[in-house]
């Protein structure tokens, strides 16, 4: 039991116990009570506001994931096609994989790491190229709006076979043995590898708030790194909460202004423990990795990366502790002195009797 439930309840004690406890009561005139128990209840309240302050500004959130921000460590920049608008984007055996969209240009293509073209296959100019994922030895290509997703043999980039789904494709990405997909709003739908069919959906939020929008993905694990459509961040998003644990501001790649388009291509090399990124219409995709900078629960930023951070936080705590201990005490020194003698004139402006005790006992006499 605490210092204050101890301090509280021995208040509780002497005040109950105390010959100035007495109520006294008389017909019509509501209820009267001693100047002591009034000032002792509000002292107790004010105690009770004071000590239990520090549960209303908690340090860390108990219903949200800690989202650690990241920022960008660029390995190497190279070309890439300025006229590609990318929708998919991956990376498999040094090689890039990508799929394009809008009508009348959407492909698949095989590019090199130095930019370079080497293969490409084009989808009809009434569909609309988006997601692409590996699986199997196979590359599987989403389309926007045409319910279809292509399914494309790696080596030879012959069309085998195709899925069909309902609603809009945007991002894919493989997960084990099944694909993770995005539609354009907060859900994730985790869907089987061999038919397509919707195994799971998982809605993603951010702070606690639905992340609408979610394109191009990509799969490590039991996180899906995602695109956020005209967002410089990339999301990390744990699957097994779909909650966002991390982001990644990816601002300091973006191409000068006017050149270029959104952020739209994140490819996981396993070899390395890299990131290729690029965007629609970028000139250019970059290796990255990322360092932590910040860690937060949506109300409380502690910095890493710095010895003196843990201090930092430290005397945040204590500064807010000192600040709620101080407008409790000036709540208790204000109610002892406008209200701790008796409610006096306040209490007859409130219509409560309170009489003086003496002339209550003379009553009682008569």
């Amino acid at each position: 039991m605490s210092v204050a439930t101890l301090l509280i309840l021995r208040l509780s004690k002497d005040l109950f116990n105390s010959p100035w406890s007495m109520v006294h009561t008389r017909e019509g005139c509501g209820f009267v009570v001693s100047c002591k128990i009034n000032t002792t209840l509000l002292v107790v309240c004010s105690l009770i506001f004071a000590f239990s302050s520090t549960l209303i500004s908690p340090t860390k959130a108990e219903d949200t994931a800690t989202i650690t921000h990241y920022e960008l460590e660029v390995k190497q920049n190279q070309s890439h096609d300025s006229s590609a608008f990318t929708q998919g984007f991956l990376f498999h055996e040094g090689k890039i994989y990508e799929s394009t969209g809008l009508y009348n240009h959407s492909s698949l293509r095989e590019v090199t790491l130095e930019g370079e073209l080497l293969r490409q296959v084009n989808l009809s100019d009434d569909e609309f190229g988006e997601g692409l994922a590996l699986h199997n030895g196979t590359l599987v290509q989403l389309t926007w709006k045409e319910g279809v997703a292509y399914v494309w043999d790696l080596e030879t980039f012959t069309l085998i076979s195709n899925y069909t789904y309902q609603d809009e494709g945007w991002g894919l990405c493989s997960y084990g043995d099944n694909f993770i997909m995005s539609n354009g709003t907060s859900d994730l739908t985790i869907r089987d590898g061999d038919n397509f069919s919707i195994i799971d959906t998982v809605s993603v939020t951010y702070n606690g708030s639905p992340l609408i929008e979610l394109n191009e993905l990509e799969c490590v694990g039991d996180f899906v790194y995602a695109n956020v459509w005209h967002w410089e961040w990339i999301f990390i998003i744990d699957i097994t909460s779909g909650e966002v644990i991390g982001t990644i501001d990816a601002a300091s790649i973006f191409p000068e202004p006017g050149v270029g388009d959104v952020l739209n291509g994140i490819a996981f090399d396993s070899s390395n423990d890299t990131f290729w990124l690029t965007g629609k219409y970028w000139p250019n995709m970059h290796e990255v990795n990322w360092r932590a900078v910040s860690s937060d629960n949506g109300d409380n930023i502690i910095q890493d990366g710095d010895d003196s951070s843990e201090n930092n936080s430290d005397n945040r705590s204590l500064l807010t502790d000192i600040y709620l201990y101080s407008i409790a005490i000036i709540f208790a020194t204000l109610t002892f002195i406008f209200w701790g003698n008796g409610f006096s004139d306040l209490t007859r402006s409130r219509w409560v009797d309170n009489p003086r005790a003496s002339t209550t006992n003379r009553e009682e006499e008569e």
